[in-house]
């Protein structure tokens, strides 16, 4: 079961920040960032004070999406447990992190974890989506 911790309404290339923290770890949280050119959504662990940014997974290119102006709906849920989290923007997964597996899902597996990164990357998929959308 997931959890809705943040709704707020995105417009592409519209600089902003959201943030969410887990439902039950108060050292893991979570970002969304537009900063105009690209979209981007960010693992945190606050136990690692000098880099809390643990992953990173690219969402879009401002430019290469239509319709910039045109409102849409961006989610954060946790899951239950507070280790699962997914992105939603107009009710679809974008992207996910598993802080258990260490796996990081988007659209792209775009970037590549860092080089000596634990994390790893998969693909989001319609067997994915349906998974995450009926738990």
């Amino acid at each position: 079961m997931f959890y809705l911790t943040l709704e707020a309404q995105l417009i592409i290339g519209q600089a902003t920040q959201l943030g969410s923290p887990s439902t039950r770890h108060d050292y893991l949280s979570v970002m969304f960032e537009d900063d105009g050119e690209t979209g981007y959504f960010y693992a945190l662990d606050t136990r690692q004070a000098a880099m809390p940014i643990v992953d990173a997974l690219h969402i879009y290119n401002t430019s290469a999406v239509d319709e910039k102006e045109t409102a849409r709906k961006l989610q954060i849920c946790w899951s239950e447990d507070g280790n699962f989290v997914l992105l939603l923007i107009n009710d679809y997964p974008h992207a996910a992190f598993d802080f258990v597996k260490l796996i990081a899902y988007n659209h792209s597996k775009f970037p590549e974890p860092e080089f000596g990164s634990l994390w790893s990357r998969k693909e989001i998929n319609d067997e994915l989506v349906q998974q995450w959308l009926n738990a």
